[in-house]
Formats: C-alpha cells, sequence, structure tokens
C-alpha cells in the first residue's frame, strides 16, 4: 500500500512538472513559445509516468523476461510505424508544389484532366506543365 501511495505522489509531481514546463516562461526550454524541446521534455516526463504505472500498477515488474521481448519488439514496431509516417509525409512526389528539387508555385493547380502530379513536356522545357 506504501508503495502505491509513493508511486501515486509521483505520478502527481511529474503532472505538475508537465504542467509547469508547459505554461512557466522560466521553464521554457528552446525557443519562446512551444517548439521541438518543450515537446520532447514533456514526453520524457509522460514516458517514465507510463514506466511507472505499467511497472507498479500493472505488475510488469514481476513478470519474466518473454513479456519484456514483447514489450520492446512492440515499441520497436511503434517507432518503425511513426518512422514510415513521417516518411510518407516528407514524400514530395505527391506535392503539386515540388518541381525538379525546387519549392514552387504550382502554375496550374491541380486539375482532374491532368490528375494529381504534374507531368513535364520536354518539348516545351522544365517548368511547363501539361498533358
Amino acid at each position: 500500500m506504501r508503495l502505491y501511495l509513493l508511486v501515486g505522489l509521483v505520478l502527481f509531481c511529474g503532472t505538475l512538472a508537465t504542467v509547469a514546463v508547459a505554461t512557466i516562461p522560466a521553464l521554457d526550454f528552446g525557443r519562446h513559445g512551444f517548439d521541438t524541446a518543450d515537446l520532447v521534455l514533456g514526453l520524457l516526463i509522460a514516458t517514465f509516468k507510463a514506466s511507472l504505472v505499467a511497472l507498479v500498477f500493472m505488475h510488469l515488474n514481476h513478470e519474466r523476461k518473454l513479456i519484456y521481448f514483447f514489450a520492446v519488439l512492440a515499441s520497436v514496431h511503434c517507432v518503425g510505424l511513426v518512422a514510415f509516417t513521417l516518411l510518407a509525409e516528407a514524400d514530395t512526389i505527391r506535392d503539386p508544389n515540388f518541381f525538379h528539387g525546387t519549392r514552387g508555385n504550382d502554375p496550374g493547380g491541380i486539375s482532374i484532366s491532368r490528375g494529381p502530379f504534374p507531368q513535364t513536356n520536354t518539348t516545351k522545357g522544365p517548368g511547363t506543365f501539361g498533358p
């Protein structure tokens, strides 16, 4: 019972720390306002709190080693899914404003007749779009 109260107190302090990092300007890391440093710090605090909940309240600290293998496997799988999602978001092939390695205005927009991907006509020169 004493362990649960201690972990509950640590979780409450972690919540206060997360709120303090998000609202108190003196604890604002990186640039002014919410940025990557604040995001990383908030996620580290959340990961610590989630680990405490899993280890103590879900009794994973008394499990066999096989459960840790599957936990690590699931974590690697999750990181891989996030990485593939970020790679898909960074894909420039489907970006209508991306042409030959530089971003610019799409001169024709996306039309139904041409489809979503701009096509170059080599006889008209680079930057000229057409069927």
